[in-house]
């Protein structure tokens, strides 16, 4: 029986240098992100996780991507806000975190292909709407 976990992540841009920001686990690189607590809205987990792996205070809006996998025994759906910088310090204490780095978007979609055309993500909105 599979078990079901979502995993949040947020999408970081900068205009003025055409980069999103990453971060490079232990295996790979990915958005900032993780999976979302149980009875934590996606939106809040997305922030929290950002701040954890990145130092940085975010906040998220709309969806930009969603897609899911099996993966062993568990069906992840991964849901990807787009975000913003409001305030903090690029670090990390997570141990898992190995680097923190602006991408271009041309290296980022190499390091990250899962992630697709990272300028069609740019342009795509989900509305996302919380109710607790």
């Amino acid at each position: 029986m599979l078990i079901h976990v979502d995993v949040v992540y947020v999408l970081l841009y900068d205009q003025e240098t055409d980069k999103i920001l990453a971060v490079h686990n232990e295996q790979f690189w990915s958005l900032p992100g993780g999976k979302r607590e149980h009875g934590e809205m996606l939106s809040e987990a997305a922030v929290r996780e950002a701040k954890e792996e990145t130092g940085l205070d975010v906040r998220v809006f709309d969806i930009v991507h969603v897609s899911e996998k099996v993966i062993n025994d568990e069906h992840a759906t991964f849901i990807t806000f787009y975000g913003e910088i409001g305030g903090g310090t690029i670090g990390t204490t997570d141990s898992e975190i190995q680097d923190i780095r602006w991408l271009g978007l041309d290296e980022a979609e190499v390091l990250m292909p899962y992630l697709g055309n990272i300028r069609k993500l740019l342009r795509n909105h989900a509305h996302y709407h919380m109710e607790k």
